[in-house]
């Protein structure tokens, strides 16, 4: 098997084999309301997981009662999956606004209790009141992206919320809160990155935030019936950073994860409006240092084995010093964390890794075999690549001229990012 992945590496970077597409696990006949069915649907996240590639990965690679963890978690699609499958599981994100849609996403809430507390926040959006003193009081971040009108209704959403006493309860609202921030922005809502319309149409908060709470208490009431079906299980979420988790040595059954894209826009850019509004941050730059592959600090030591990586840098060095940076910290971050997960693993115990590959500044980013050759360092085994085709309808498959995200809209757009690799190892 090692020798067949060396041979495998060496075609594919000479261009002279593709792996086949496996349809099976493109899922692209699935609609929305099929990904975002029970709590999926709770809250927007870029290049999130569909969950029945997660839900496949777990029943192929677990069994009941095992422990299952995902070290990028993101919104929390893996945990939510794992407890639906009688699994216990642990999910991590360095980003807290994550971790607040994650916990807010697996923990179910007795409907009749949501419903009498749904009814009391409503009424007591009405009684509240905000001013223009406290728009001026905001960061300058937070205000350039709300008109002081826009701002003066969400806040009194805000502040009801706020007096909510139960602690499940008023997180699943500051999720419903976060997801609609967006629409209520000056942010250009065709753009995943930042980038402002003065000129756009303002949305009613409340309107907004009313439509999106029927939404997810009618998900939450599906979660918490399928819920009943199954075993109790236990989870954990928290904010903790993937290069070194608080966890013992082998303890965990099965990881499935997605590191972050790399040189894509910075998550702290992408989730900025959440971790304002919801305080977790008053400036941006105060939490930019600790995310996977930043910018924002001086490029890392190599401390990685990647023949391809090396490549990779000297190329993009030659043509973009900026990149480079990006990518040397990238690769230094995920080598550090796959370190991590070799270590948390049981013996035996499978490790399944999502990523793909792209192109910037016209240099090919091998993310695939880099992804494996550290993998095999760790002393991880690479057992099967599967070779999925994304698709659209859950995820833009396009670049503009820099490499980073962008929209069909776009004038500079390039359909690149089309396919993606699951990479099925074991310790």
């Amino acid at each position: 098997m090692f020798l067949y992945f060396r041979l495998f590496k060496v075609l594919m970077k000479k261009d002279k084999m593709r792996l086949k597409t496996d349809d099976s696990w493109s899922f692209s006949y699935l609609n929305k309301k099929e990904t975002n069915y029970a709590t999926h649907g709770y809250h927007r996240y870029p290049a999130k997981f569909i969950p029945q590639i997660v839900r496949r990965l777990i029943n192929e690679n677990s069994k009941a009662g095992d422990w299952v963890m995902d070290p990028y978690g993101g919104c929390g699609t893996t945990i939510v999956e794992a407890r639906l499958s009688n699994r216990n599981s642990i999910g991590f994100d360095i980003n807290p606004a994550a971790v607040l849609m994650a916990m807010a996403k697996v923990k179910e809430i007795d409907p009749a209790k949501l419903e009498r507390a749904n009814r009391n926040l409503l009424f007591n959006i009405n009684r509240k009141k905000a001013t223009n003193t406290e728009f001026k009081s905001e960061p300058d971040r937070l205000r350039y992206w709300f008109k002081p009108n826009q701002y003066l209704k969400l806040k009194k959403i805000y502040k009801a919320i706020q007096d909510e006493r139960n602690e499940d309860i008023k997180r699943f609202y500051k999720c419903c809160f976060s997801n609609i921030l967006k629409t209520c922005s000056i942010w250009y809502s065709k753009s995943i990155k930042p980038m402002k319309d003065p000129l756009k149409k303002n949305s009613d908060p409340l309107n907004e935030f009313v439509k999106h709470l029927e939404l997810m208490t009618r998900q939450n009431n599906i979660f918490f019936n399928l819920l009943l079906e199954k075993d109790k299980t236990k989870f954990h979420v928290d904010v903790a950073d993937a290069r070194k988790l608080n966890l013992k040595d082998n303890s965990l059954d099965l990881i499935i994860t997605s590191p972050p894209y790399v040189t894509s826009y910075e998550y702290a850019e992408l989730h900025q409006l959440s971790l304002l509004w919801l305080g977790f941050v008053r400036n941006l730059n105060e939490i930019k240092k600790d995310y996977v592959g930043t910018i924002s600090r001086s490029p890392a030591e190599r401390g990685f084995k990647s023949e391809i990586a090396e490549k990779i840098i000297k190329k993009l060095f030659n043509k973009d010093n900026h990149l480079s940076k990006n990518i040397t910290n990238y690769y230094s971050d995920l080598n550090r964390s796959i370190s991590e997960m070799h270590r948390t693993l049981k013996n035996g115990k499978k490790l399944c890794l999502i990523i793909g590959n792209t192109e910037y500044r016209g240099v090919k980013i091998d993310n695939l075999n880099v992804a494996i050759e550290l993998m095999e360092y760790a002393g991880f085994k690479i057992e099967r690549v599967i070779k999925r085709k994304i698709s659209s309808k859950t995820f833009t498959p396009y670049r503009d001229k820099n490499g980073r995200f962008t929209n069909s809209s776009s004038g500079e757009k390039r359909k690149i990012y089309q396919y993606e690799y699951i990479i099925i190892s074991k310790k």
